[in-house]
């Protein structure tokens, strides 16, 4: 996906599939956190679902261009 163009019916495809991949995460994260889950192992593979959150946000939510134009003159005043 970050290095092919897309149709538009692959882009929702794979949206569809993360939102859904994520539920599922989230779902197996809240049985793994009981305190008499027997594989406490499984908590720390489930904390990449975090990080995969945030990819799917920076992905799919991009910043508009005009507010990153200007958090970026903000932080370098000089040009680049």
């Amino acid at each position: 996906m970050l290095k092919a163009s897309p149709s538009s019916r692959q882009e929702e495809d794979h949206r569809q599939g993360l939102k859904w991949l994520l539920r599922l995460t989230k779902l197996i994260h809240s049985v793994a956190s009981d305190p008499e889950f027997p594989d406490k192992s499984l908590l720390g593979q489930l904390a990449q679902m975090c990080q995969l959150e945030e990819s799917r946000e920076l992905f799919y939510n991009r910043m508009p261009e005009a507010e990153a134009e200007m958090i970026f003159s903000e932080a370098f005043p000089n040009g680049r």
